[in-house]
This record gives C-alpha cells, structure tokens and sequence, in this order.
C-alpha cells in the first residue's frame, strides 16, 4: 500500500471513531431529539453534567469535522489520484463524486463550529439553534462519512 493509501486507512480508522464518539456524546446531551429550545438549553446549563455534555458534544463536533475537512478529504483525493485545493474546492469535488451530500452543509458545518467553540452559554438566544442545528449535521457528517469510508474500501485501499 502506497503512503497515501496507508495514511488514508489511518484517518478513516480516526474519523470513525471520533463519529462513535459524537454520537454517543450527542445521544447522552439530547437522546434522538434535536430539538433545543432556550428553556431545554436552560435545563442543560443548570446541571455540571449538562455543562460537560455540552463541552464534550461541541469538541467532539469540531474535531469530526476538522479530521474531515482538513486530513480526510484532501487525503482521499490525493489517494484517487485527485488534485487538491482548498477545502472549499476539495469540498465541491466531492460532492460531484456524490461523496458528501452537500459542501454547503460542511461549509456551514464549520462556521457552526466557530459558534459552538466560542461558547455562548451567556447567549441562549445564539446558543440553543446553533446547538439544535449541530445535533443534526451530525447525521450528515457520519453519513457522508460513511460513504467515503465505503468509497476508500471499495477502490482505493485493502481493507
């Protein structure tokens, strides 16, 4: 297997388990329902294990994200024999490939990031539809992972 190819392998073997673990971590914080209105947020914000739920499902969410964006996707172009650009342009590509659904999504999936990090728990009104939005591009980042995963599996590594 080609370095490409073996370094690709590893960050699926990554981005997997951080989707293992964002789901958890998002299961714990809302159970199946991404509903969050300002008073749930409330709740969440009114108990230490709410407040570490939060902390963890927002970290958790930026590093899927990140892993993806920034290693996984210019690394899997490069392993198909793909030129890559920035993340906007590697983004766009696959999303031709119909690899991910929508590189709007991911797009927004990053500025939703940059919400959730800078922790705006004084800011409910900000907060809880940010939080509510994150909980649901979940499904979508693990589903567009998943097709990448089975992409990689399928053509370019021995698994």
């Amino acid at each position: 297997m080609t370095d490409e190819r073996t370094r690709l392998s590893r960050l699926l073997a990554l981005a997997g388990s951080e989707a293992d673990h964002l789901r958890a971590v998002r299961w714990r914080l809302l159970s199946d329902d991404c509903q969050v209105s300002e008073a749930r947020l409330a709740e969440l914000l009114n108990s230490d294990i709410g407040i570490d739920r939060l902390e963890s499902f927002g970290a958790k969410f930026s590093r899927m994200q990140d892993t993806v964006i920034d290693k996984l996707v210019p690394t899997l172009l490069r392993a198909a024999g793909e030129s890559t650009g920035t993340a906007i342009d590697n983004l766009a590509r696959l999303e031709r490939f119909e690899l991910i659904g929508s590189s709007d999504a991911w797009l927004a999936m990053r500025g939703l990031r940059n919400r959730l990090v800078h922790e705006y728990i004084d800011q409910p009104d900000i907060l809880a539809p940010s939080l509510a939005q994150a909980c649901r591009f979940t499904e979508t980042m693990h589903e567009d992972f998943i097709a990448m995963r089975n992409y990689a599996r399928q053509r370019l590594i021995d698994d």
